[in-house]
């Protein structure tokens, strides 16, 4: 469940396999097993979720994919994505 109050940071079992060469990056979720194919968007918000708080990670988002697509496209793809993210249990919420 979304808190924009919590932190979050990537699932404790998640297996990220980056290929930076090829800008790939796929995360495997043991618990329900699949295999995700991360885009360069969903990527950039796994990375950002280092255990810092909701609105940190959505402005460092914004910031940074903002002045490329413009602030409001940005914040609506981070909420996109981040939620895709969180349903799939690559992301969590940590205390």
């Amino acid at each position: 469940m979304l808190s924009r109050n919590g932190c979050y940071a990537k699932a404790n079992n998640v297996v990220l396999r980056r290929f930076e060469e090829w800008g790939r990056c796929y995360a495997f979720t043991p618990d329900d097993p699949e295999i995700y194919d991360l885009n360069a968007s969903a990527w950039f918000i796994v990375e950002l979720c280092d255990g810092r708080p909701f609105q940190q990670i959505e402005a460092d988002y914004v910031a940074t994919v903002g002045p490329k697509i413009g602030r409001d496209k940005a914040k609506a793809q981070f909420h996109s994505g981040f939620t895709e993210l969180l349903n799939r249990n690559i992301i969590s919420a940590v205390e």
